[in-house]
């Protein structure tokens, strides 16, 4: 049946370029409505990301969703939301299905004063890859989040950020069900007509809410010095990095402190060159029953060379470890996980509204568990009609 759906999405495609000539063209009033979907078959060797008796499958991702934009004066309210349905083939029971919504609302009051209002939910899960356990685990998590910003002078302005999220997780992995709330605080300096210093200050509450999980309860504050950029709207980037401190409630759990950075960076080098550049040192809440918390530094690029009009080269790669804080027994050590990507793809934009995608990826993680090792390999085709 999903070979079938997927030649009846090209075939409509193919023959009904009636739909759109361009991105945008559907209105409601002011409104903006751009309905999309995506299908993408994917072949992958190891499914249950295993180091041994490897299990392959094929996997048919359909992923439906709308955005609305609804301007009104200087104002703006998207609304979005999609669906990423995952149907297996041989072993239907790692079947998923998530859910994803989210509704910003941007306002803007006269040059000086600007205010984002936001809520994101969603209905997911952890894959095998990237869960700690090797299992998937599934989650619900909801987080609302103000954003003011003003303007003080020609060059200076201020940020207030505060946001509350609430993790809800299926058993056995319901003890890292938690709230957290955060405050963030940015002074803007800009010191050249695209760039500008920052000082920023966080600080963050988590409050474990099932009790087998609310020894972890915790305080976090950190402060970091950064630049951010902006000389196109393709060619900007936000660099920053400072220190961070994790204070438990236990006094059974040593408080926590190190260094913390982050980087986002896109650069167009001509007009049909590109590099995205990521990467971030972060502390984060418990994933591993007997551990408290565990530290991620890694990074990830992407480069994308255009071929012709319509058709680009991309070239992605990561890497990234894990430090888990102690040791689970029966291991003597600390759980630490290293783990790189690689993978390439060719994309072809057929219309405006219309993309096809080849792509292939490579996943590999070596870990002092050696349970925890796993390599796998992903071939995947996708289409995407977005209108």
């Amino acid at each position: 049946m999903s070979l079938r759906a997927t030649a009846f999405f090209f075939i409509s495609a193919f023959f009904a370029p009636s739909l759109a000539t361009a991105e945008g063209n559907l209105h409601l009033g002011q409104m903006e409505i751009h309905p999309f979907v995506s299908v993408a078959e994917t072949y992958s060797d190891n499914i249950y990301s295993t180091p041994g008796e490897k299990k392959y499958d094929y996997i048919t991702t359909t992923t439906p969703g709308i955005s609305l934009q609804i301007p009104f004066r200087l104002h703006k309210l998207s609304l979005d939301y999609n669906a990423v349905i995952r149907n297996y083939g041989r072993y239907t029971d790692e079947n998923t299905t998530d859910q994803n919504a989210d509704a910003l609302l941007d306002l803007k009051f006269g040059s000086f004063l600007g205010l984002k209002l936001n809520d994101a939910y969603s209905k997911g899960h952890e894959p095998r890859g990237s869960s700690s356990t090797g299992f998937i685990v599934r989650y619900e998590t909801n987080a609302a989040s103000a954003s003011a910003t003003y303007q003080m002078a020609d060059r200076s302005k201020i940020r207030i950020d505060y946001s509350k999220t609430v993790w809800t997780f299926d058993q056995p992995s319901d003890f890292r069900d938690r709230g957290e709330d955060l405050v963030s605080g940015y002074l803007y300096y800009r010191f050249l007509p695209k760039t500008s210093a920052f000082i920023e200050y966080d600080f963050k509450r988590v409050d474990f809410r099932n009790p087998a999980g609310d020894i972890y309860d915790n305080k976090v504050q950190s402060g970091l010095l950064g630049l951010t950029w902006e000389m196109t709207e393709t060619t900007k980037g936000v660099l920053k990095g400072g220190y961070l401190k994790k204070d438990f409630d236990s006094p059974l759990i040593d408080d926590y402190s190190t260094w913390t950075a982050s980087l986002d960076l896109n650069f167009d080098f001509s007009q049909y060159t590109s590099l995205k550049l990521t990467g971030q040192r972060t502390v984060n809440e418990t994933n591993l029953q007997q551990t408290t918390y565990f530290v991620t530094t890694g990074v990830y690029a992407e480069f994308t060379q255009q071929i012709y009009r319509r058709l680009a080269a991309v070239i992605r790669g990561s890497y990234g470890e894990d430090q888990f804080s102690n040791a689970v027994p029966p291991a003597t050590d600390p759980r630490r996980d290293i783990t790189a990507t690689g993978g390439a793809g060719l994309k072809y934009t057929m219309r405006d509204w219309l993309e096809f995608d080849l792509d292939y990826n490579r996943s590999d993680r070596n870990s002092n568990d050696d349970g925890a090792d796993y390599q796998s390999n992903l071939y995947t085709a996708s289409a995407k009609l977005a209108l």
